[in-house]
């Protein structure tokens, strides 16, 4: 993986996004198409796999970053 800031950023929201299913739904992210159980490496692998290439379609997507002033994150110049 490489260290662009866009890469980053992708790795962050992917982690998110990860985050998110496992506090959920964890079946969709741990379980096998198949009636067969994984192994823990099995579901390990998986899921560094599908994070690898979550980041790497998310690096190839227009990602906006926002910047706030002291206005927009509820500051007061009166």
């Amino acid at each position: 993986m490489d260290h662009t800031p866009q890469s980053l950023v992708a790795a962050d929201l992917a982690d998110r996004w990860i985050d998110a299913i496992l506090g959920e739904q964890p079946d969709l992210l741990l379980h096998a198409d198949s009636d067969e159980p994984l192994s823990p490496e099995d579901m390990a692998r998986n899921l560094a796999q599908f994070r690898a290439t979550l980041i790497e379609e998310l690096a190839e997507q227009p990602i906006v970053s926002f910047e706030f002033d002291d206005q927009d994150e509820g500051g007061s110049d009166q």
